[in-house]
């Protein structure tokens, strides 16, 4: 029993939560469109939801777990009274899992009794669908023109479908009783919810006419001055959509009736069997007060004694699913062959009943479904997961295979991949249902980095999880889905990434979902892998294990088997693709057949070639390479440029330090030769005032060069003196030259050009600067011992 509260304050806060609750689902909801008839909105994921069902006040939705329950013989009442959501009552039923597509048709089972609701009572009758709380659409009966249609469902046990065709997805249904059926009828009957494709049958109405027709009779009983059965050959031929006219005129004593022979007898089993007519008042809906004065009579043979008799408000009523025309029959309780319709006179109206044709239906296993209705060959009424298939033939068994595949197997670090998911299922012509609560877990592995993903509609990843809900959306005419997911390979190595079912609600034949496990028919996981090349620096080496738990194993290199690789490890000293086999696990490991790609990088520093020896002082510019992109360099200098600049004194070694992008590290040597200048020392000017001492204009002086160091062969002078080459150890004496002549610059030059540039100073004053008199001066003496 599920009680609704009537506090105020409490309807409030739980509205609000489940509001909240609402919101939630709508995230998690999947398509569910297994293409099923009348497939029950019950089991998981279905509530009544208080926010729409309105918890009113007088009014009550007693035992409200019956109508999701899954059995669909038992109900909950709908008490008609003044409700929060306005003038009416109403219960609606949510699917928290999940939604429906538009173009299906959804309704409710409900029923008063053993009779079914007429037209006044229908026209009080709407049917609304919602999508995340908000409404969708709603259906009204409006007599019979309105987008809500009426059928009896079955027998005679007065349950009827009330359905239309939905414009727009949803994920709940709600059936509001307005207040103008307070007066009319005081609870009604809610079975349960339902929903399925719009091209499925709501009856199973078997046309008598043609070949199963063999002519019709018509007659009168009483005293009958007008009226009369015209065009009675229209309720037996193949047209379905013309009719036979019974008239009637005002009074009680006269009766008018069409009777149809039938080409064969109707049995009365096995199963449940009905029989009627299907007739239409006029223009419009049949109304009560007609219908208390139609009846239907069968026959069997040439008998005229009649089989069954069935009158008025106890034939059994249904409105089509088009137009205005109703079904107006019985259940067969002896066989017959001839079936009659009787049109009674009325004291107060005359009226034109239009009879199209008879009919009968068919219950073989008497369990309230009509044969083409009929999911199990037994009982229907009881689907407690709520899958569509009634537990009398819900086997719960479906058989999943999982595919992967990726786009590229082989690619450079830092490159995006997209690895493709594919889940397939069996037809449900094998034997096999469609799966639903399908869960399946793709979570990228470390050096997988996510980037995007595409998901079938109505399914949903979460690249967090790893989870991607199918739930219900592999179903009906969809037998295979596909997840794409793209993703960055950003580590080297062979990246594996896999798929596997997580959960299903029903079970697998060959599989266990969520086991890790991919063996001999367990085909519901799968893997792709992805190369990404493994950079070595030159001298290092890595191992390659494989799995463990064969005898034998054999490693190659490039596909080229490598002698005496036989063990379970490899170690790799040199670039190629390697790949194993082993006596358990074949070529490669299942699923993933990427080879480990190694390559060496070709890192090498090179500081440049030796320059030509230059003399001491002499600035030289040294330009290294190999680093690459990203790398590093590193002089002895302390320099972290490619080019330096040097200017060495004597002969120098430099070394540059290379390190790449990966950390590979080289190094190399270049040599600066350097040639040492001449030394000159000082150079004396030797003065001589050419024996006049009192006139310096005569003065001349001379210098002597003799070099050390330089290449030390010859050397040749230039400037103010342009002379040799001399060779070194012999002092050469250049002058005399005037003293007035001023300083001498000359350079000397070895043999391997270095040179040194001094400058001779002329004696200041010349060599004639002392008098020929001469001047006394005190001179200070000391003892010193």
């Amino acid at each position: 029993m599920v009680t609704f509260y009537k506090n105020s304050r409490f309807v409030v806060m739980l509205a609000g939560l489940l509001l909240a609750a609402s919101t939630l689902f709508a995230q998690q909801q999947t398509l569910e469109n297994n293409q099923i008839c009348m497939d029950p909105i019950a089991g998981r994921g279905a509530f009544i939801n208080a926010v729409n069902t309105g918890l009113c006040v007088g009014c009550t939705a007693a035992d409200g777990a019956n109508i999701i329950d899954g059995n669909l013989t038992n109900f909950a009442t709908l008490t008609t009274g003044i409700s929060l959501l306005g003038s009416g009552s109403a219960v609606s039923v949510k699917d928290s899992l999940q939604y429906y597509p538009a173009g299906n048709t959804v309704g409710f089972v409900v029923g008063s009794g053993s009779t079914l609701l007429d037209v006044n009572l229908l026209n009080n009758i709407q049917i609304r669908t919602y999508r995340n709380g908000t409404l969708v659409q709603t259906a009204t009966f409006n007599s019979g023109a309105g987008l809500l249609k009426a059928t009896a469902l079955g027998g005679t046990t007065g349950r009827q479908i009330l359905s239309f065709t939905t414009t727009g997805d949803f994920d709940e249904v709600q059936l509001f009783a307005a207040s103008g059926l307070l007066g009319l009828l005081s609870s009604l009957d809610v079975y349960y919810a339902f929903e399925g494709p719009a091209s499925c049958p709501l009856d199973c109405v078997n046309a008598l006419v043609g070949a199963d027709a063999s002519g019709t009779t018509t007659g009168s009983s009483g005293v009958c001055l007008g009226g009369g059965v015209s065009s009675p050959g229209n309720a037996i031929d193949a047209d379905t959509t013309n009719a036979a006219q019974i008239s009637t005129v005002i009074g009680l004593g006269c009766s008018r009736y069409l009777q149809v022979a039938l080409a064969s007898t109707i049995a009365a089993g096995p199963g449940d069997v009905y029989a009627g007519f299907v007739v239409q008042q006029g223009a419009g809906l049949l109304d009560a007060t007609v219908l208390g004065a139609i009846t239907i009579t069968t026959y069997l043979g040439s008998s005229t004694t009649p089989l069954q008799t069935i009158s008025g408000g106890s034939l059994l009523t249904a409105s089509l699913l088009g137009g205005t025309r109703v079904q107006l029959g019985f259940k067969v309780t002896q066989p017959f062959d001839r079936i009659r319709i009787t049109a009674g006179g009325l004291a107060s109206v005359a009226y034109n009943l239009n009879v199209y044709y008879a009919f009968t239906k068919v219950d073989s296993d008497a369990d309230g479904m009509l044969d083409c209705m009929d999911k199990c060959a037994g009982n229907d009424l009881l689907d407690t997961d709520g899958d569509g298939i009634p537990n009398f033939c819900d086997e719960n068994m479906a058989d999943l295979t999982v595919l992967k595949t990726v786009n590229n197997d082989s690619v450079a670090a830092g490159t995006d991949v997209t690895f493709s998911v594919t889940v397939n299922r069996q037809a449900d012509a094998t034997g096999f249902e469609a799966p639903t609560g399908l869960k399946i877990k793709d979570l990228l592995p470390v050096g997988l980095t996510y980037v995007s993903h595409t998901a079938p509609t109505g399914t949903f990843y979460n690249p967090t999880t790893g989870i991607w809900n199918v739930g219900s959306a592999l179903s009906g005419a969809t037998t295979s889905l596909v997840l794409s997911i793209t993703a960055s390979a950003d580590s080297s190595g062979v990246l594996s990434n896999i798929a596997e079912v997580f959960s299903v609600n029903e079970g697998d034949p060959d599989s266990t979902p969520g086991n890790g496990t991919a063996g001999a028919g367990d085909d519901d996981i799968a893997s792709a892998c992805v190369s990404v090349p493994v950079f070595l620096c030159p001298g290092s080496s890595i191992s390659l294990s494989a799995p463990s738990g064969s005898t034998a194993y054999q490693w190659y290199r490039n596909g080229t088997l490598i002698s005496g690789a036989t063990d379970s490890t490899y170690v790799v000293t040199e670039s190629g693709s390697y790949t194993f086999t082993s006596s358990s696990v074949g070529v490669c490991v299942s699923g993933n057949c990427c080879p480990v790609v190694v390559i060496y990088r070709t890192l090498v520093a090179n500081a440049g070639v030796d320059p030509a020896p230059v003399c001491e002082g002499t600035t030289v510019t040294l330009t290294g390479s190999g680093a690459g992109v990203g790398g590093t360099y590193l002089w002895s200098t302390g320099a972290t440029t490619a080019s330096i600049s040097v200017t060495p004194t004597t002969t120098t070694a430099y070394y540059l330090t290379v390190t790449s992008v990966d950390g590979c590290v080289d190094t190399d040597t270049v040599v600066v030769t350097v040639n040492p200048k001449p030394l000159l020392g000082s150079v004396i000017a030797l003065c001589n005032n050419a024996g006049t001492t009192d006139n310096p204009t005569d003065d001349t002086f001379t210098f002597t060069l003799n070099p050390e160091g330089g290449s030390n062969t010859t050397y040749t002078v230039s400037g103010a003196v342009t002379a040799g080459p001399f060779n070194y150890g012999t002092p050469q004496v250049f002058g005399p030259f005037l003293a007035s002549s001023g300083n001498k610059v000359i350079t000397v030059t070895d043999a391997n050009t270095c040179s040194t540039t001094v400058t001779v100073v002329a004696p200041v004053g010349g060599c004639s600067n002392c008098p020929p008199t001469p001047v006394c001066v005190p001179v200070t003496v000391k003892k010193l011992q």
